[in-house]
């Protein structure tokens, strides 16, 4: 890898590429809640996006409760609220609207931009130590 940190921004666009916004609260409740977790992915990803996917799922986290290694603004926190409020909207079974879509698209900008405010001192070891605290959601269990 190269030794500037040049690309380190493409590596966190990557990233947050590859995350999914799911809604975890039932379809009629008042306040629903999301959660960010890496997508399904076709073919593997290099080690150093992978890691860049945990590590903005983890800055969701930080996100969500407002607290972390970083300062999270306002921005961020209103900028989830629209995609949450978005993807709360949508009918379940349904196609994402143009909506979801933009504020997901606007989202991962924010989450990419918070996760290198959180690693810029030492991308290499500050993403893979950021990784490595992760904790993916419980598997999805459909009960028939």
């Amino acid at each position: 890898m190269s030794d500037t940190n040049d690309h380190w921004k493409t590596v966190l666009h990557r990233g947050v590429a590859a995350l999914a916004f799911r809604i975890t609260s039932p379809p009629n409740a008042a306040k629903p809640t999301m959660v960010a977790e890496p997508a399904p992915q076709k073919r593997s990803l290099p080690i150093m996006v992978f890691h860049a996917v945990a590590a903005c799922a983890l800055v969701d986290g930080w996100v969500v409760t407002g607290e972390g290694e970083v300062l999270i603004d306002r921005p961020a926190i209103l900028t989830r609220q629209r995609l949450l409020n978005a993807k709360a909207a949508e009918p379940p079974g349904s196609t994402p609207s143009p909506f979801s879509t933009g504020y997901a698209a606007d989202y991962r900008l924010e989450l990419a931009r918070l996760t290198w405010l959180a690693i810029i001192d030492d991308p290499a070891s500050r993403i893979e130590a950021l990784a490595a605290t992760y904790k993916p959601p419980e598997p999805r269990i459909k009960l028939v």
